[in-house]
């Protein structure tokens, strides 16, 4: 299995969290990025299988000032001309319209969104999107900058079927997380079980969105477990098959060599 999106960077016993996961069958993760503070502690942790992402998450867009802003994007300009470890993404980036972020920050997020787009042109790398409530303007946004040719993904999927038919149409792959074992997101678990199979990843957005089939309490990558077996009963696929594909379309995605 591969977690296509966590934050391993911000759990304290993140070391116990990963040999768990390994024994769970977790091949790798991706640790997408959020804000500068965070891109350092990922390098740190980077390895063969813990593989890291750079972006400026729209929460920190929000509640950063201007001057902020553009401190850490020319940090991320930096990185990415001279890479203290090999990124395979850039991300997460994108836009939120939830009520966790103030309408006023709707304009910046787009602006700092249409840069990593042109950055993510700039030095080939997919794009880790996190689309909350805006699946219009987003898809907008794409349309008029141009979907890197390296592609991308939709983290932790919120939309509908259409909207992942739009995103599948332009190229981009559609990731699940724990949300997708709820029985009460029919939306959600719907477009899991429909989508193309070779557009479909997994992940758990670690520490965050616990799969409900677990104990409240932090999440980690080794519950990827119940995310993979949640699409497969959807898809009605073996366990084996939903592992193995997703694994196998997150290396395509992020270059990495298929184990």
């Amino acid at each position: 299995m591969f977690d296509a999106h966590c934050h391993l960077e911000r759990m304290a016993d993140a070391n116990e969290v990963w040999q768990r996961s390994r024994k769970a069958g977790v091949h790798g993760v991706l640790i997408a990025g959020v804000n500068a503070e965070g891109w350092k502690k990922q390098n740190e942790m980077h390895d063969e299988n813990i593989h890291v992402a750079w972006g400026l998450h729209p929460w920190s867009v929000a509640h950063a000032t201007g001057e902020q802003i553009q401190e850490q994007m020319d940090l991320l300009q930096k990185m990415l001309a001279d890479p203290p470890v090999q990124p395979i993404a850039l991300g997460e980036t994108g836009i939120d319209h939830s009520k966790r972020v103030s309408k006023e920050s709707r304009d910046i997020q787009a602006t700092v969104f249409r840069q990593h787009i042109r950055l993510s042109k700039q030095y080939n790398l997919p794009l880790v999107l996190h689309i909350v409530r805006a699946h219009e303007q987003a898809i907008s946004i794409l349309k008029d900058e141009g979907l890197p040719p390296a592609g991308g993904m939709v983290h932790s999927f919120s939309g509908n079927g259409v909207d992942a038919k739009r995103y599948i149409n332009m190229g981009l792959h559609i990731s699940f997380s724990g949300t997708v074992t709820d029985v009460r997101r029919k939306k959600v678990r719907e477009v899991a079980k429909n989508i193309p199979m070779d557009r479909l990843l997994v992940e758990t957005d670690a520490p965050d969105q616990t799969p409900i089939t677990r104990p409240r309490g932090p999440n980690e990558p080794a519950f990827l477990v119940d995310v993979v077996n949640a699409v497969a009963t959807l898809r009605e696929e073996t366990f084996e098959t939903v592992a193995k594909r997703t694994l196998r379309n997150a290396c395509l995605l992020f270059k990495l060599e298929i184990p």
